[in-house]
């Protein structure tokens, strides 16, 4: 008995003295969005795990996320580098004792990734909101939360926008290849059996409708001021 006590923990110290092992992550030019690498240091060795493609990566957090005995990092992807024409997408690597592994990269979260964490798992909340220059997609909103299952992402729990359905609808999609145009739809909105006729325009900046306004059968008008990619 005692000599198997004495295995268990040589075999304990063993993969206590592995688990522990230090990993450093860093950004080189953190000052500057130009030229950016994620680099890893283990035993002095070091590894490229981002490198010079412009994506301009941020560091988030680091801890053992799946729980295999070694820090891993969670990085934001800021696809538009300091502007505000696109969302960011997040990705985690990790180092399996031999090299580094990583996930796919998800979400269009213009606010940040929020973590949750219990004594089971660490939780990942990922909104993907479609925005952005020329961005006319729609009813594909969603907010989705992970968590980290070996070496990638797994889907946890995900709540979707729905689409409701339109006896006739005008979306801002139908600007494509005219976008300096006024549209319209002609529709009896008020049941008085006169024809009422909406008309707008295009802001390709964000993908959205401006200007719209109603000119109703019986010669009343109406100015909306809100921003829809769908009437």
């Amino acid at each position: 008995m005692k000599s198997i006590l004495k295995i268990f923990i040589v075999i304990a110290s063993i993969t206590t003295s592995v688990a522990q092992k230090p990993i450093h992550y860093y950004i080189t030019n953190e000052r500057f969005r130009e030229d950016q690498e994620l680099k890893a240091v283990v035993d002095e060795k070091e590894f490229t795990l981002i490198g010079k493609d412009a994506i301009c990566p941020k560091i988030i957090k680091t801890d053992d996320f799946n729980k295999n005995g070694f820090t891993d990092v969670l990085i934001e992807i800021i696809n538009g580098c300091g502007g505000n024409c696109c969302a960011n997408s997040f990705q985690i690597f990790s180092f399996n004792g031999e090299v580094f592994k990583k996930t796919a990269r998800v979400g269009y979260d213009w606010d940040g990734i929020e973590i949750s964490e219990s004594s089971v798992e660490f939780n990942f909340i990922v909104q993907t909101a479609n925005e952005g220059y020329g961005n006319t997609d729609m009813c594909n909103d969603k907010i989705e939360t992970f968590r980290l299952k070996d070496y990638d992402f797994e889907l946890v729990n995900v709540v979707e926008d729905k689409k409701l359905n339109a006896i006739t609808e005008l979306k801002s999609s139908a600007f494509a290849g005219r976008e300096g145009d006024i549209l319209f739809l002609n529709f009896d909105l008020d049941g008085d059996e006169k024809i009422d006729k909406i008309t707008c325009s295009y802001w390709p900046r964000w993908g959205r409708i401006i200007n719209w306004k109603i000119e109703f059968g019986n010669g009343k008008s109406f100015e909306g001021t809100s921003l829809p990619k769908r009437i």
